[in-house]
């Protein structure tokens, strides 16, 4: 049996590339590595050319080798709180950190913006969960083998970041959430509709000088 690592130990993330040159699924990456007698995708999470989201038998812990989480929500990803070690080299991130690879070779190609789009939002869902420094744990493959991945034309560490940053300051208005889903939008108070956040981002300061905790609906 695999050995097991848990979100509490998880400290890095780290993005590469499958190589792929023609086009695949998810599920085809995951078959080619079956075939090779490996449990699966080395991957925890694998990310399409349409921004689409898979989860790997690894993050999921699934004992059938095959069942891959294909389009998973992104907002779902953390519902899994333990997982197979990922299968990356060197062998001290197999407990450690959290393995994404995107489908394609960018040593070739140019990566889309619904793959941007879509590494901002699982980045800026980890930072929230698992309170992640980016700025020191975020790692390109190439950055711990001697290799190009995730690609010479990727994109570059410090637009990611940015953006994370940029999504992460947004405020979200809480809704109140019924057992059917439905909800409503509650009424914000005139002196709650400006604020600043605080320089720790988990206030906010209100005109009237109150301050009260940033909510998030994540």
């Amino acid at each position: 049996m695999l050995k097991i690592r848990h979100n509490s130990n998880i400290r890095y993330v780290i993005i590469q590339h499958t190589g792929h040159i023609d086009p695949v699924t998810s599920e085809d990456v995951n078959n080619e590595y079956l075939q090779n007698g490996d449990y699966g995708a080395p991957y925890d999470i694998l990310i399409d050319k349409n921004g689409f989201t898979s989860l790997t038998p690894r993050w999921t812990r699934n004992p059938d080798k095959n069942k891959i989480d294909v389009n998973s929500d992104i907002n779902k990803i953390f519902r899994y709180k333990n997982h197979f070690y990922s299968d990356i080299l060197p062998s001290m991130y197999q407990d450690s950190c959290i393995n994404i690879g995107v489908i394609g070779n960018y040593d070739i190609e140019r990566p889309n913006t619904l793959i941007f789009n879509t590494l901002v939002k699982i980045l800026t869902k980890t930072v929230n969960t698992l309170n992640i420094d980016l700025y020191v744990n975020l790692l390109y493959y190439s950055e711990i083998v001697v290799n190009t991945s995730p690609g010479v034309f990727f994109f570059d560490k410090p637009s990611l970041l940015k953006m994370v940053k940029k999504e992460k300051e947004r405020v979200f208005i809480p809704r109140l959430i019924f057992p059917d889903g439905g909800g409503v939008e509650p009424e914000v108070p005139e002196e709650e509709k400006s604020y600043r956040l605080l320089e720790d981002g988990s206030k906010r300061l209100l005109e009237n000088g109150s301050k009260r905790l940033l909510e998030e609906i994540i």
